[in-house]
């Protein structure tokens, strides 16, 4: 019931808490190993048999009437630094909820379900890390190769710190479908006063680094038609980049990332890098948006006689959420008498990767407050959680018994 589900997120979210508010435990961390362990307590309590693979990936599966294929939920407990105490977490919990409201009906289902704790979700090595191993996407040997952002041990040996139980190289069983709940991230739901966010699709994702390279001088004795600044050419092209967005119906674009060397005031830098951040539903509009910034940027670089380098450091490809699955969830959400809307996912989750194994994918979103995550204020209302929760539980009950 709801107080279940606020004593498992409340506790989770002081594993990790900083004297910020925020909440720090990257992927393989020892705040992730301890939260591990507790969430490890929860499946067992709830009679869950739990394996774990080579990536760290924990898997409690309720079973049914037999023994495939099966149906699995879950989301990640793993948070960015200084970041908040539901994002992943209510997934993973609330799932938790639901199979323990099953427990407490006798309700007994055809098929199988799993709840999946997806390792490494935020990045501390590699964005949806566990996911991607568990689709199938990343090896083994790739895996364990990848080095921590935050202190460079490899996964291979991070991974060897965490609770094994059940350990096998890969779960293999086939999948008939995966519902993820989720806090919405966004303020889209609570700006529509509407209680569930029904997931049409999650978007593509492109990460542009481009380098612009001139000449660091002197910023007072060097005269302004003399220059190489590579500063100039960013600028142009930050600006062009929100341009560009404003043309696609559905794409954002952001600038989250600008470096200048040396940094210094009275010094006309000698290089100008940024990070771009472009999402879309649609894989066409991505491509297209990353081709015209890159052709803008050469001729704003060619204006001002410096040189560019670009790369794409990160790939991800728009995943449509199934039509059985967005009815499934509508009809669930009509009977229980809760405000819906339908809406894309513009955040990215592990669910785009269970679409590689599954056609049959959907999300459950419910409202953030002030549409803020990824920081200490991050917080859902127990109430509009717990309806998320109800929400699950029924169409996993569902798309079980089909």
């Amino acid at each position: 019931m709801i107080d279940r589900l606020r004593k498992d997120v409340l506790n989770l979210g002081e594993i990790g808490r900083q004297v910020t508010g925020g909440i720090s435990r990257p992927s393989l961390s020892e705040y992730d190993v301890e939260a591990r362990k507790y969430v490890l307590k929860t499946f067992r309590e709830a009679g869950l048999r739990v394996f774990t693979d080579a990536a760290g990936n924990m898997i409690g599966v309720r079973s049914g009437e037999v023994e495939s294929p099966i149906v699995t939920t879950g989301s990640h407990i793993d948070s960015v630094w200084n970041g908040g105490m539901f994002d992943g977490v209510l997934g993973v919990m609330g799932g938790l909820e639901a199979i323990r409201m099953f427990n407490d009906d006798g309700v007994r289902t055809k098929l199988p379900i799993a709840l999946i704790v997806f390792t490494d979700e935020e990045g501390a090595f590699s964005s949806l890390t566990g996911s991607s191993y568990f689709a199938g996407v990343l090896e083994r040997q790739a895996l364990y190769d990848l080095k921590n952002k935050y202190d460079g041990r490899r996964f291979g040996e991070g991974v060897t710190r965490i609770p094994r139980e059940g350990y096998m190289e890969r779960f293999t069983r086939p999948i008939r479908a995966h519902v993820e709940l989720h806090i919405e991230q966004g303020p889209v739901l609570e700006a529509n006063r509407v209680d569930i966010g029904v997931v049409t699709g999650i978007v593509g994702i492109r990460w542009l680094n481009i380098s612009f390279k001139g000449r660091q001088s002197h910023a007072g004795a060097t005269p302004m038609n003399m220059r190489r600044d590579p500063a100039i050419p960013l600028a142009r092209t930050t600006l062009k980049i929100r341009e560009i967005a404003l043309k696609h119906g559905d794409m954002v674009g952001t600038t989250g990332h600008i470096t200048l060397f040396p940094n210094v005031a009275n010094v006309i830098p000698g290089e100008a890098s940024l990070v771009a951040d472009i999402r879309s539903l649609e894989a066409a509009d991505l491509e297209d948006a990353v081709g015209r910034v890159v052709r803008s940027a050469k001729i704003y670089a060619k204006r001002e006689n410096v040189d560019l380098e670009y790369s794409i450091p990160q790939k991800t490809e728009p995943v449509n959420c199934s039509p059985l699955v967005i009815h499934t969830i509508s009809k669930v959400v009509e009977e229980l008498g809760y405000s819906y809307m339908q809406l894309p996912s513009r955040a990215g989750h592990d669910t785009q990767n269970m679409a590689k194994l599954t056609g049959e994918v959907g999300m459950v979103f419910v409202p953030s407050r002030g549409g803020v995550s990824h920081a200490p204020e991050e917080w859902t209302e127990w109430e509009q959680a717990h309806r998320g929760v109800e929400v699950l539980r029924k169409t996993l009950i569902r798309l079980a018994n089909q």
